[in-house]
């Protein structure tokens, strides 16, 4: 799941441009094929912008399914999105 959220998170423009930063922590409900029922932000980063982008990633989204061997159903997960600019 991490490669898939290295893959597909990306940085708005407008924050990278002013310099945000910052930590969105959501909570996600995830169905047995991989798709997102619904996600909640549970800590804001502190910057609308990118709790927006946070939230615009999981919704609707489907994930890579879970391993073969762990329990069926529907799984809560909640997951740090951290955006970071690179020094520079």
């Amino acid at each position: 799941m991490a490669a898939w959220f290295d893959a597909h998170q990306t940085y708005p423009e407008a924050a990278r441009r002013h310099g945000v930063q910052g930590v969105a922590t959501l909570r996600f409900l995830l169905t047995p094929r991989g798709r997102v029922a619904e996600v909640t932000l549970l800590s804001g980063s502190g910057s609308d912008m990118l709790d927006a982008a946070a939230l615009g990633l999981l919704r609707g989204a489907t994930l890579p399914p879970p391993p073969a061997g762990t329990p069926e159903g529907e799984r809560r997960i909640t997951v740090p999105l951290r955006y970071r600019l690179a020094p520079g």
